[in-house]
């Protein structure tokens, strides 16, 4: 077994826990994880996320997972900002470095209430949920993990979340698929 997949196995007997459910044991902290793993296992990562959201639902242990893929939310984003042929030609004209600024004001990725954290809030459901954020690898490094990890706690902050991550963390700092290191962020546990 890799160590993707023991996390995967080790997040499924989390998921299916009350305590997890409930955040109980925490000491008020925050009810955030990180599954790092990686780069190259993400189509297993992928089939596991769809493997949980199907089998592990309200039925089965008592609460629904809802996945917020933020590589789609981006896109949807944009679209309704009628904005992605121009980020789109903006990267061929202009470069990564001009367009991940122009993104993250259009975003407004430095306000706590950013456009990313007003979509989850909108989507989230009223019931208990636990929620899964995925597709940070496919948007960086566009968008930093760190910027959405900060301002998310400020909304979604009585249900569970796992952010699945392609790169390590240490519970102190988060390197996006194992080279490029982002801010420090230490809010999360690991999941191992």
């Amino acid at each position: 077994m890799t160590n993707t997949t023991e996390k995967l196995k080790h997040l499924r007997e989390k998921v299916a826990d009350s305590d997890f459910q409930q955040s109980r044991g925490l000491s008020n902290e925050v009810s955030y994880y990180i599954l790092a793993f990686a780069p190259q296992d993400q189509p297993l990562v992928t089939e596991e996320i769809h493997s949980m959201e199907q089998q592990l639902n309200r039925e089965t242990i008592g609460m629904d997972i809802v996945e917020f893929n933020l590589y789609n939310i981006m896109w949807e984003l944009l679209d309704d900002m009628g904005i992605r042929e121009d980020v789109i030609a903006m990267e061929a004209s202009d470069g990564i470095d001009y367009l991940t600024e122009q993104l993250n004001n259009a975003l407004e990725m430095t306000s706590s209430d950013n456009l990313f954290v007003q979509y989850m809030q909108r989507h989230l459901p009223k019931d208990p949920v636990i929620v899964f954020v995925t597709g940070i690898g496919e948007i960086f490094p566009l968008i930093r993990a760190h910027k959405v990890l900060n301002t998310m706690h400020q909304i979604v902050n009585s249900v569970p979340v796992v952010f699945f991550y392609p790169g390590t963390y240490d519970s102190l700092s988060l390197s996006m698929f194992g080279e490029s290191k982002e801010d420090n962020y230490y809010r999360a546990f690991q999941i191992n």
